[in-house]
């Protein structure tokens, strides 16, 4: 029943009727039992409703309900297709779903009969139908337009004015304002939505049509032939020119009057033959359009995944978040939203990845073929795993030979120590580098006490007295980070690790493993093996030797890198994320800020022996001088930063 074009029959009752109530459970059955952040499965629901419902309807009707927390991910479709997942509590889905119910039903004979989506007797063919009926009045011109981003940029000032229209109860629209603006999980980050309407949820798509039916109602006064599917807009006309003005004239109505951008890349004219629609494409035969299903082509992935971009950094490439990667003929083919990037694989010596990534069933084969180096990263940047190509196979008398430095208690203590002490200088070095720029007494005084270290290295008896006056050492250099850090957003209190507590330490966390892995994909290249280090001990530990050599680049590389994007003011504590009881990381800018910075490093030159070389060369020096010291017994003489 309508009053002066006010549908006045949406209210609380309607929504608490036992009918539509049974028609919300319905709308459960056949569906995965789950549950949100509340626990409550859906194979539960009706006995938790029956037990709760009165003080449920009770917050309701007061203006107190407030719902659970939507935790939200991204998946991929089995054709590689990614789109957001809403996690919501099973109570406030059935709630949602009881609404959206009585909204739609009052509502549904407003809205446009072009506009198709999410309606009952509509649909993805129907569309695609009348789409084809156009076309066959000679309409064979099309404007089409896609919504930029459209369920997360519906502005809610905008939407409840239209929601207003229609829903006069205030207790009505005091529980549909709960759950427009309900508090979201993403990644970690706790935030109200303030913009956008939840993409998963019951209510949504009756309001996204709600939102865009004046536009409807604008192209139906302008006399368009035209079908609308959710964001997917599709206009048709006999002229290019035409339908380049209609583009124009509904792209500056979203603009203008609904705040909504359009996907340049997705929008355009075309002619509507041969297009695709919503997983139809369409032909004609014999004078006739008609509608076909498109074909997809399937991929296999694995889901659970974020968007982001490809970084490459001289033969490495970095993932700082993920995409899709699977062979394409002679390349790698890195696929996200936003592009394609091709990546020939003569060029790739190593892949860093640091979060979820899609990989087809080709990827590893490939990379095996071809000798990429793979590694792993969890979000606080500690390695998980890694991959090797089978062509890194290792020369078993060279194998021999480490071992059996390693067994040899005198040798292994004798490299051991050399190596210890080039690392504490290393570290004196830095902190008499940053001493003589800030004039610090506590710098000198700190260079003094691993002067100190150094003596007592030389005194050392095993190597596990060598591992504890180095560890003693580290801790002193710590320490000294407050002096030469110019911020008060980065104070150092102490070292944590697995996971870091603080901004800090998770930069010095995540610097480390990068100079791990990048030590290791070179030792890796070679006939050493990498389980077998000097001064970290043999055993279950699947690498050793990387973290001897780490050692000494650590303060040269990981340090400055942290101490450049502090003090330059390029990081920022905003560019971190808290997760309760678990630490912090950085997030996918910081780690784009850090690769950036440390890989700047990583290529500086600097005077080597009367030549200028880069800190990666120096790495791949060291790794073969040691391993020269083992094939052939050559000195071997760690480096020292002067």
């Amino acid at each position: 029943m309508k009053d002066g074009g006010i549908v006045t029959e949406i209210s609380l009752e309607a929504i608490f009727d036992a009918e539509n109530l049974q028609r919300a459970f319905e709308s459960f059955e056949g569906k995965r039992d789950s549950c949100g952040a509340d626990g409550v499965m859906v194979s539960d629901l009706p006995e938790y409703w029956n037990a709760n419902q009165v003080v449920i309807k009770d917050t309701i009707y007061s203006g107190n309900y407030s719902p659970g927390i939507v935790k939200q991910r991204e998946i991929v479709s089995k054709i590689g297709k990614h789109r957001i997942i809403s996690q919501i509590n099973t109570i406030d889905r059935f709630l949602l779903r009881a609404v959206a119910q009585v909204i739609s039903g009052r509502l549904d004979s407003e809205f446009s009969e072009y506009s198709y989506a999410y309606r009952e007797n509509k649909g993805t063919l129907a569309a695609a139908e009348h789409a084809a009926f156009c076309m066959q009045e000679g309409k064979r011109w099309s404007a089409e337009l896609d919504i930029q981003h459209f369920f997360d940029c519906i502005p809610h000032d905008r939407l409840i004015k239209k929601l207003r229209r229609y829903v006069k109860d205030e207790k009505v629209m005091n529980l549909i304002l709960s759950f427009l603006h309900c508090t979201i999980e993403d990644d970690y980050r706790i935030s109200q939505k303030t913009l956008g309407i939840v993409q998963g949820s019951p209510l949504s798509p009756v309001l996204s049509n709600l939102y865009l039916n004046d536009l409807d109602q604008y192209m139906e006064n302008k006399g368009y032939s035209f079908c609308r599917f959710g964001d997917n807009i599709n206009t048709y006309t006999t002229s290019y020119e035409e339908a380049w003005q209609q583009l124009q004239e509904v792209k500056n109505y979203l603009e203008e009057k609904e705040e909504l951008l359009i996907n340049e890349g997705r929008t355009g004219v075309f002619k509507g033959i041969n297009r695709r629609l919503l997983g139809f494409v369409f032909e004609e035969k014999s004078g006739k359009v008609v509608v076909k299903r498109a074909k997809n082509a399937e991929k296999t992935v694995f889901r659970g995944w974020y968007t982001t971009g490809i970084q490459k950094i001289d033969r490495n490439y970095h993932l700082i978040n993920d995409g899709i990667l699977t062979r394409q003929d002679y390349n790698i083919l890195f696929e996200n939203k936003e592009r394609k990037k091709y990546i020939p694989v003569e060029t790739m010596d190593s892949l860093y990845i640091y979060s979820n990534t899609i990989f087809t069933s080709e990827f590893f084969s490939f990379a095996n073929k071809k000798g990429v180096n793979i590694a792993f990263f969890d979000k606080f940047g500690e390695k998980i795993g890694s991959f090797v190509p089978q062509n890194c196979r290792k020369n078993m008398k060279t194998q021999i030979k480490q071992m059996q430095i390693y067994q040899d208690t005198k040798e292994r203590l004798a490299i051991a120590r050399k190596l210890e002490i080039a690392s504490i200088a290393n570290l004196r070095a830095n902190l008499r580098y940053y001493g003589r720029r800030k004039e610090s007494q506590i710098l000198t005084q700190a260079v003094e006490q691993m002067s100190d270290y150094v003596k007592k290295l030389n005194e050392a008896q095993d190597v596990n007295g060598l591992m504890l006056i180095e560890a003693q050492a580290r801790q002193k250099y710590y320490q000294c980070f407050n002096e030469i850090l110019d911020s008060q957003e980065f104070v150092f209190t102490k070292r944590t690790r697995r996971p870091p507590k603080d901004s800090l330490n998770s930069m010095i966390s995540f610097g480390n493993t990068m100079l791990y892995q990048r030590i290791a994909n070179e030792i890796n290249r070679t006939s050493l093996d990498i389980r077998i280090g000097f001064v970290h001990a043999a055993g279950f530990r699947p690498e050793s030797l990387n973290l001897d050599i780490a050692d000494l680049f650590k303060p040269i590389l990981v340090d400055r890198t942290i101490f450049t994007l502090i003090n330059r003011k390029m990081i920022h504590a905003v560019d971190f994320v808290e997760v309760e009881q678990e630490g912090i990381f950085i997030s996918g800018e910081g780690k784009t800020l850090f690769i950036r910075e440390f890989e700047r490093k990583l290529y500086q030159t600097i005077l080597v022996e009367g030549q200028q070389k880069t800190y990666d060369y120096i790495i791949k020096r060291e790794i073969q001088k040691i391993k020269k010291y083992v094939e052939q017994g050559e000195k071997y003489v760690p480096y020292k930063y002067i």
